[in-house]
């Protein structure tokens, strides 16, 4: 079933509204390279440039702690067997790698969302606080979500350690991983979600307020409608392990692509299909040659 997506309203308001209404109508023009207002601050180019910077830098740390190593601190077997520093610690490295790898992979997709927001935050008081707001969700719901998914996979740790069977074709962990990540490109969940993501006027105009509370009040929307449009490709990029460089290239690739571009929803089913025959794959070879 198609699914309905807000749409901004027609009454008086969507003819000329108020005035934080025009500046997000503003932040769109500027997203599509039209017009801008008179008098409107020209703040939409400076978050995404400072966004793109920051999401390189990011890559860079990365880059920089495969060649030198360090990230195996933030591979999931290694948090939970391997390491021998203390648990605050490594799950401090952990928390910070993530979010370094939320930062490389995810940051460039919300440049739509942040572009609006720091154009119709320009005029409001305390503009920097609404913008802290808006973005700090984003990163704790994802930081929420690799707890889960560190959790998670202690309970499958422990299950390849009470089942020799299991231990034997480790190589269906990843493969059912993939299945389940393709199967969800064609779940309906993962249709609303893209949908709203690809829709950051309608989000804005249902959800935006002004002061803190209300941007942090968007800002959990946001998020969570990002969380329910990737986190099973994310989940995808935790099985592989935090320094797997080519699954981050691509995942990010495939998430940006599904959120910003126009051509986005014509590569979901696509992934859906690739993802799960080769899942499948995965799971056959680990059946038919144990380890």
């Amino acid at each position: 079933m198609a699914t309905s997506t807000p749409h901004p309203p027609t009454d008086r308001h969507s003819r000329g509204g108020t005035q934080d209404e025009r500046l997000a109508r503003t932040g769109v023009l500027a997203l599509k390279g039209g017009p801008a207002v008179t008098g409107t601050p020209t703040v939409a180019s400076g978050i995404a440039t400072k966004i793109w910077v920051l999401a390189a830098l990011c890559w860079v740390a990365t880059f920089a702690a495969v060649v030198l190593g360090a990230d195996a601190h933030g591979h999931h077997d290694v948090v939970l067997e391997e390491s021998t520093l203390s648990w605050p610690v490594r799950l401090a490295v952990f928390a910070a790698a993530w979010q370094v790898m939320i930062g490389a992979m995810m940051l460039p997709s919300t440049i739509p969302m942040l572009e609006l927001f720091w154009t119709v935050s320009a005029r409001r008081p305390r503009p920097a606080a609404a913008r802290t707001a808006l973005v700090a969700p984003y990163l704790l719901i994802w930081l929420g979500f690799a707890g889960l998914a560190l959790a998670g996979d202690a309970a499958v740790h422990r299950a390849v350690d009470t089942w020799e069977w299991l231990a034997d074709r480790e190589g269906l962990i990843l493969g059912a991983t993939l299945v389940l990540a393709g199967a969800f490109q064609f779940s309906s969940l993962k249709k609303a979600c893209l949908a709203a993501c690809r829709s950051p006027l309608s989000m804005m105009w249902e959800h935006y307020g002004r002061g803190v509370r209300s941007a942090w009040r968007l800002g959990v929307h946001h998020a969570l409608f990002c969380l329910g449009c990737c986190w099973a490709l994310m989940l995808v990029m935790f099985a592989t392990g935090a320094g797997s460089l080519a699954w981050m290239l691509l995942l990010t690739a495939l998430m940006v692509g599904e959120k910003v571009t126009t051509w986005g929803s014509r590569i979901v089913t696509p992934t859906g299909i690739a993802f799960i025959a080769a899942g499948v794959t995965l799971c056959a070879v680990a059946m038919l040659f144990p380890q």
